[in-house]
């Protein structure tokens, strides 16, 4: 499990460097960048350094080893030449800027060149990367903060909010490319069955209502100073929660497949056992036909598990299937329970290996039994069901905090309504962890799908209820404004002597009756 943590942690950590890299270019070229050959040259740059992160990032990990410290001086070269050349970008408009020295300040990413690769190279094996997120956060709050303190610069009047979603639904449309990889790892075996349906159609819904959810809430209004820059920096554990919820998503739904599948498996061992009972070779073929029919890849990573399955269908012909206790005793009972369950086993390492579901750092899996298989296939889900609701619960924590920032609803009682209802549903989420300590009741939530609507629910039910509000609020602002109109009219009554004052609906009435007679 702390293996799996890590490697979470790792993800995180190469995520953000991606992330923090990529808002410094946003941040200026939503401002300065112009249309000329040097800055066509910056861009090519900095889309090479996106490319020399994307091949460091396989051996990203969350500590330094002597294995891998190449990684991190090698991204550690990266970001200071990125860094260097906005530097000089910005050195470059500070020049046509005078008024503004202060975005000499701008040069400090060469630091980042000077003094975490050295360190890099004499401190292995500790946690100096981490370095790096501290000086993305003074670099971040320091260009943001120096456009408030000088006019001119400002975001207000620069498209980082289109940036920021056209990111989002960026993220969101990876989402929708993992619904054809579970359509291809799950449908395309045996076709589609009204369970693969259910947990695509989980899946599906889950993306969709989280972009309708997020551009319902978009700005509607201007912008504060500050709200603006603390909705885009909030973007950072969004953009993160979003993408594991989707990856979490996935792996949900393949488990649910897989689950159905074992299921089977367990219903044909059932069978063979039934009176009347089939003969053995009917029985062992039966068997054979139910785990062909799962059509698993083995050569995906399950090579090993196919060399067990196939020795332990050997066996079943030289063993009794279903050996009576009195016949012959309780030893061979459980020596065929055992063979059963062994089968099991393997056929659960090979579906999991086979989607790409297995744990880090386990080893050579081919030297575990059966029953150390299921216990880690159980661990991952365990995992999985655990991070998969901590993030949805973050999720709908940050969209209560971009309805504030949005100003979502006009009226604060509504915008107040709107945005703890939003948490209310957060901590109902994180409340579902709590699932975990109780394995029976943990399993049986994992294997149902209505794992997977029970996030989809909550997004709708905050669809309906921001509905609800702005019908309220207009149904509220038309009330208001006819008693307004009945107030003015019981002031300024038309038979006053040169007053004639009245509401816009009988004067459109009046209007249209007097071009009708023309």
């Amino acid at each position: 499990m702390r293996n799996m943590y890590l490697a979470l942690g790792s993800y995180i950590g190469f995520l953000g460097i991606i992330w923090f890299t990529w808002l410094q270019v946003t941040l200026y070229d939503i401002r300065f960048a112009q249309d000329c050959v040097f800055e066509r040259f910056c861009k090519a740059f900095q889309l090479a350094a996106m490319v020399g992160f994307a091949s460091a990032g396989t051996r990203f990990t969350t500590r330094v080893r002597d294995d891998n410290v190449w990684v991190f001086q090698s991204l550690s070269l990266i970001l200071g030449g990125s860094r260097l050349l906005l530097a000089v970008q910005y050195t470059i408009n500070a020049a046509y800027l005078r008024p503004y020295p202060s975005l000499y300040r701008s040069v400090k990413g060469v630091f980042y060149t000077a003094t975490v690769f050295f360190a890099f190279r004499r401190v292995p094996g500790t946690h100096i990367w981490t370095v790096w997120f501290v000086l993305f956060g003074v670099e971040m709050w320091t260009v943001m903060g120096l456009s408030c303190v000088f006019p001119g610069i400002e975001f207000q009047d620069t498209h980082l909010t289109v940036r920021m979603e056209l990111l989002t639904l960026i993220i969101i449309g990876e989402g929708v490319i993992a619904v054809t990889r579970i359509v291809n790892k799950t449908v395309r075996p045996g076709g589609w069955t009204k369970w693969s349906f259910v947990h695509i159609l989980g899946v599906t819904t889950n993306v969709y209502l989280l972009w309708q959810v997020y551009f319902d809430i978009s700005p509607r209004h201007r912008f504060g100073e500050f709200a603006q820059q603390i909705w885009a920096q909030l973007h950072f554990p969004f953009h993160i929660a979003l993408i594991l919820l989707l990856e979490g998503s996935q792996i949900l739904a393949l488990t649910l497949d897989i689950t159905l599948k074992l299921k089977y498996l367990a219903q044909t061992f059932a069978f063979v056992c039934e009176t009347p009972r089939p003969s053995p070779e009917k029985a062992i073929d039966l068997i054979r036909s139910t785990i062909a029919d799962m059509e698993i890849p083995f050569s995906r990573g399950a090579t090993q598990e196919w060399k067990a399955i196939s020795s332990l269908l050997e066996d079943l012909a030289h063993q009794p299937l279903c050996p009576d206790r009195t016949e012959h005793g309780l030893a061979s009972l459980q020596y065929n329970e055992f063979l059963f369950g062994d089968l099991m086993g393997n056929v659960t390492a090979a579906l999991f290996s086979s989607m790409g579901i297995t744990p880090t750092g386990a080893g050579d899996i081919s030297l575990l039994d059966s029953e150390e298989l299921l216990q880690m296939c159980m661990k991952v889900l365990a995992f999985v069901y655990i991070y998969f609701f901590v993030v949805a619960s973050l999720s709908m924590g940050l969209f209560s905090a971009f309805t504030l920032l949005a100003r979502r609803h006009d009226e604060r009682f509504y915008l107040g309504l709107s945005s703890s209802f939003r948490i209310i549903l957060a901590i109902a989420l994180a409340s579902l962890i709590s699932f975990a300590g109780h394995f029976p009741l943990a399993y049986a939530f994992m294997t149902s799908p209505v794992i997977l609507y029970a996030f989809t629910m909550m997004l709708f039910s905050v669809l309906l209820v921001d509905r609800l509000l702005d019908f309220l609020a207009s149904r509220r602002n038309a009330a208001d404004r006819r008693k307004r109109e009945i107030s003015t009219q019981a002031k300024f009554p038309a038979s006053s002597p040169g007053l004639r004052v009245e509401s816009p609906s009988v004067r459109m009435e009046r209007e249209r009756v007097a071009r009708h007679s023309q």
